[in-house]
């Protein structure tokens, strides 16, 4: 495990509901608040009254002061449900050289129009270009993490557009909690993406999944593993 990025401030609050899409009721000493989500999965597994949340501070407070960032686990350990986090993770752990079949790339592009979709990447490494969207993987079942947890035309979009690349396309799964040994795409939530991931890799695009999780006693968030085996 490979250290990825120091939270310097965290604050434990009590998951109360969720309001709305974007919106959570929380707890902090007793005092009821709301915190911002950007996560817009359903999160049923983690979004249960009286469990513990940790909270990120807003730079910039607007209607909330905090976002929901994490979701314990267990004892030592939180799972990471912030989107953005996700993606910075990503983005320090290539920039630091931690994703060795990455190993060299750098970023051009963030939010790449290909075709009808943006794309959240556009790479480079070797002198080769490479299409890469993240997805976020926090649903769980026994050991494995999952995504969607819900059927989602986005996601099916952007899976359509890289089959069309299939050469110069990466999809990369993010799963962000502690006890898991594998990723594996929902089928229930979502057949569609099931069948497009089935024909995205047979037709030559790089579907990875890395696994990382924030360790409560050192506030780190932390890289078990950069290539997490894909059941697929």
């Amino acid at each position: 495990m490979k250290t990825v990025l120091k939270i310097s401030s965290i604050v434990p609050c009590q998951i109360i509901e969720r309001l709305n899409r974007f919106v959570v009721k929380i707890k902090i000493d007793n005092k009821i608040t709301k915190a911002s989500l950007n996560n817009t999965g359903r999160l049923e597994e983690f979004l249960v009254k009286n469990k513990i949340g940790h909270l990120l501070p807003l730079k910039i407070p607007q209607k909330t002061k905090y976002r929901l960032s994490f979701v314990k686990e267990d004892k030592n350990s939180a799972s990471i449900i912030d989107t953005n986090l996700q993606m910075k993770c990503f983005e320090i752990g290539l920039e630091k050289g931690l994703i060795s079949w990455l190993k060299g790339a750098k970023i051009l592009k963030r939010n790449y129009r290909l075709g009808n979709s943006l794309i959240d990447y556009l790479i480079q490494r070797k002198n080769k270009k490479y299409y890469l969207e993240i997805k976020s993987a926090v649903m769980k079942e026994n050991y494995f993490a999952m995504y969607p947890d819900c059927h989602s035309l986005r996601g099916q979009k952007h899976i359509k557009e890289l089959i069309n690349h299939p050469k110069n396309s990466i999809i990369l799964f993010i799963a962000g909690m502690k006890n898991i040994k594998a990723f594996k795409p929902n089928k229930n939530a979502d057949e569609k993406i099931y069948e497009l991931l089935q024909i995205a890799k047979n037709r030559g695009v790089q579907i990875k999944a890395i696994q990382i999780y924030l360790d409560l006693k050192s506030k780190n968030i932390v890289l078990v593993t950069n290539n997490l085996k894909v059941a697929l």
